[in-house]
């Protein structure tokens, strides 16, 4: 009998283990077994996850019942419907069947119907699809950073000072350099994940109707190496205070680089005091401030950046065929290149034939491309090149009409060279004070963005007004683990963030 009430109590424990772990899967081309980037996995009609590059996904905690239905889709691919049970029978693996593929020999009949027909059709309609449109509701967004430097060179030294010794300089240089030693041996690399609520209600101000936000963070998570005290800020800001200590706090200086000099820049010791100023909502502000820029730098109504779209007449197009999607019927496919020199992206374009919007858009900066900068390497000893961009938007058609952003990727990155001499020349006393640096810097930078549409419902003007904005502390780890997450709705990480792991 107690061999029996063991049995049962070990069988409910492990039932109980097993609904409440989160499930993982991985959607891939039944053909040919290639990852699907950013397929579009819905929970029960209730929640949206995406599947990363890799095509991983996580369900989470909390929807992971045996019974939770999941709809999988994929530009291109057969819909498919499965169970979280089907999901773990399938060794976690989703497998979509290509859907129907016509090329253009096929399907255009009409010789006006053509890339560039079709292209002027989706700049005609920009205003329509990506219009703001505004509600009383609660909107959640998982948004997910990362920052790496990767040092080429990177050399400091005081090569001449007025007030110090020649020991006292050797001294100082040792301290440099040790400082820039530990940079380079183990480069900073940060992850910062956000899970965040977005309010908005119609409210009237001072006579005026218009919307209001408001936002607050469900959960914050950074991994970072805390082996080490050198982060993204903190490199900068420990060389700046190595250097500046050497700077006479009673005084007031002038700065000359190179052959020019300025007596409009005037720095003092407390001009590099780095210590933070304690700000109200400061971490809440910056990362709504970062999601909002980035938000509005992946509208195709309005960004600069993303030319491909309205530009038309410096790319060129060239129509690759039409797909079956689900959500939007007649898909177009369009790949885009550069046709004039100020043209800087190669990509594909998805285009619903309803009614012209873009769907989904991939991009990468063209051979020999770059966003911007500036090469002085020669004359002041600066090279700024931003040099990477490439990036995935997708687009989700509003029950009320127009699109909005589900998921946007982007990876930017700049290639940094400086070579000059800093002079630091004191302004009382005849400027008889001077303290000189020579500071030899090349890296590479490179930034991760991820925004993924969640959930979203609506709200009563009364629960908008209920809504406190607080700020929020990163909690921060060492270490990748699956469970940081296991009980919300975010985008499944790509290995190399499984394999981040503090230094020991």
């Amino acid at each position: 009998m107690i061999k029996n009430v063991l049995s049962v109590l070990l069988f409910l424990i492990g039932f109980q283990v097993t609904v409440a772990q989160s499930v993982s899967g991985r959607i891939i081309d039944s053909e040919t077994g290639a990852p699907l980037s950013f397929a579009d996995v819905q929970i029960n009609d209730s929640g949206n996850i995406m599947s990363n590059t890799e095509g991983a996904f996580t369900i989470p905690e909390k929807s992971a019942d045996d019974a939770t239905m999941l709809t999988v889709s994929f530009l291109g691919y057969y819909t498919q419907y499965l169970t979280v049970r089907d999901l773990k029978n399938s060794d976690g693996t989703v497998r979509l069947k290509p859907g129907a593929f016509e090329l253009e020999t096929v399907y255009i009949s009409n010789a006006s119907m053509n890339a560039d027909s079709i292209m002027a059709s989706v700049k005609s309609n920009l205003k329509n699809n990506y219009r703001f449109y505004g509600s009383n509701n609660k909107t959640t967004f998982f948004y997910r950073s990362s920052a790496a430097i990767n040092p080429v060179k990177a050399e400091a030294k005081i090569s001449q000072s007025t007030k110090y010794s020649k020991e006292e300089i050797k001294e100082a240089n040792k301290e440099l350099e040790a400082f820039i030693s530990v940079a380079k041996a183990n480069p900073p690399k940060e992850f910062a994940d956000v899970l965040i609520d977005h309010y908005m209600a119609k409210k009237t101000l001072k006579g005026k109707q218009g919307f209001l936000t408001r936002d607050q963070v469900t959960k914050a998570v950074k991994l970072k190496d805390n082996s080490s005290p050198i982060s993204l800020n903190d490199m900068l800001e420990t060389g700046a205070k190595i250097l500046f200590t050497h700077l006479d706090p009673e005084k007031y200086y002038r700065i000359k680089s190179g052959w020019f000099g300025t007596r409009d820049t005037v720095v003092s010791h407390n001009s590099f005091d780095t210590d933070e100023v304690k700000t109200e909502k400061r971490n809440l502000r910056e990362v709504t401030s970062e999601i909002s820029l980035f938000k509005s730098g992946n509208n195709l109504l309005y960004s600069s950046n993303l030319d491909f779209v309205k530009n038309n007449e410096i790319y060129d197009y060239t129509f690759a065929g039409v797909t079956e999607d689900g959500d939007n019927g007649r898909v177009f496919i369009i790949k885009f290149r550069p046709g004039k020199h100020r043209a800087k992206y190669n990509g594909t374009l998805y285009i619903a034939e309803k009614d012209y919007a873009v769907v989904r858009a991939d991009y990468e900066l063209a051979e020999g491309r770059k966003v911007s900068g500036i090469n002085l390497r020669f004359i002041l000893g600066i090279k700024q090149l931003e040099n990477v961009s490439r990036g995935t938007l997708v687009f989700k058609e509003r029950e009320e009409g127009g699109y909005y952003l589900k998921y946007a990727s982007k990876e930017s990155g700049e290639y940094v060279y400086i070579n000059r001499a800093l002079k630091f020349i004191e302004i009382t006393n005849g400027g008889k004070e001077k303290i000189e640096f020579e500071i030899k810097v090349e890296m590479n930078i490179l930034n991760r963005q991820e925004f993924c549409f969640v959930s979203k419902s609506a709200i009563t003007e009364a629960e908008f007004d209920a809504v406190k904005e607080m700020d929020f502390e990163y909690e921060t780890v060492n270490g990748y683990s699956p469970d940081i997450w296991k009980e919300y709705t975010t985008i499944e990480p790509l290995e190399e963030m499984k394999q981040f792991k503090s230094v020991e």
